[in-house]
């Protein structure tokens, strides 16, 4: 449960045209092609254009740009409680099916959702290996 003052309740209040929020934060370049490291982009006012297992945006190159501000979707959202009860009943949507991602389907179907960029450092837990990955993490930081 997020607290009351959580950047994603904050900002999502504040973009009441919005039924979804969530939150983003920089994406390290080592995570650009990692499918379990889902990417955003979004528009100039904070809305989500799209997400993807893939980079992007994909530039020409094939290459990660290293001056560009690529986006890491946390997955921590915040819905609508009206949304809530629509969702279930949305039909599921060709990109939510090929990318396996349901942030998708509330884009796909005409739904806004307001994405917020914070200042955090990210790793999931998507395949065994990740294991190692968060155990070094926590023995960096003397976290048991």
């Amino acid at each position: 449960m997020l607290r009351t003052n959580h950047p994603v309740l904050k900002y999502a209040q504040a973009a009441p045209d919005a039924v979804f929020s969530t939150a983003v934060t920089s994406l390290k370049p080592e995570d650009a092609f990692d499918p379990n490291r889902v990417k955003c982009v979004m528009d100039t006012h904070g809305y989500a254009i799209y997400f993807s297992r893939g980079l992007i945006p994909y530039n020409k190159s094939a290459k990660v740009n290293p001056q560009f501000p690529y986006l890491l979707h946390l997955g921590i959202q915040s819905y609508d409680t009206k949304f809530l009860k629509i969702y279930p009943e949305l039909p599921s949507t060709p990109l939510q099916l090929e990318e396996d991602l349901e942030q998708l389907k509330v884009l796909e179907n005409g739904y806004k959702m307001k994405v917020i960029k914070v200042n955090h450092e990210a790793h999931g837990v998507d395949a065994p290996e990740d294991v190692e990955k968060i155990e070094c993490f926590m023995r960096e930081r003397n976290l048991s």
